[in-house]
């Protein structure tokens, strides 16, 4: 009897091998085909340092909030979308020229994060407009602010 339970546990053992992975008899992947590829893509950083964050971020109050409107260091400390104030950069024809601080560095990989190559459907625009859940609205779909978010998205390289 030990021995028909080890057989029949060997047994099991092996068609279980040979039915899973990529070439069993039930795949465990899926083929992408020969023309798969990941388009990665990075919006430029020098344009979110010297358009976006100035116009967008800063002004807003984004990382110590707004006492004023009831926030209380939001993307400071509360949500998962960090922020951080630091010292002002100044940038000449969209290129920075002073040394880019480390919390900055932070603030782009965050916005980057919540940005979509179709900025009307990027959180990044979508929660400060109020069209996705946030407190309050931040700014008007006409602002400055918008328009520098919107514009980033046509500042696109890859990968």
């Amino acid at each position: 009897m030990a021995r028909a339970a080890v057989v029949v546990c060997a047994l099991g053992f092996a068609l279980y091998g040979a039915g899973c992975g990529d070439q069993g008899l039930l795949p465990t992947t899926v083929d992408p085909g020969p023309d798969f590829s990941i388009a990665d893509l990075l919006f430029d950083e020098n344009f979110f340092y010297c358009q976006v964050e100035p116009r967008a971020i800063t002004p807003s109050k984004c990382a110590p909030g707004d006492a004023g409107q009831g926030d209380s260091g939001c993307h400071d400390k509360i949500t998962s979308f960090r922020l951080r104030t630091h010292a002002d950069i100044t940038c000449a024809n969209n290129v920075p020229t002073t040394p880019i601080p480390q919390e900055a560095r932070g603030n782009y990989t965050a916005a980057q994060a919540r940005m979509r190559r179709d900025p009307d459907s990027s959180p990044l625009l979508l929660r400060p407009l109020q069209r996705l859940e946030h407190p309050r609205k931040i700014f008007a779909d006409d602002s400055d602010a918008a328009a520098a978010i919107r514009e980033w998205a046509s500042h696109v390289t890859a990968q």
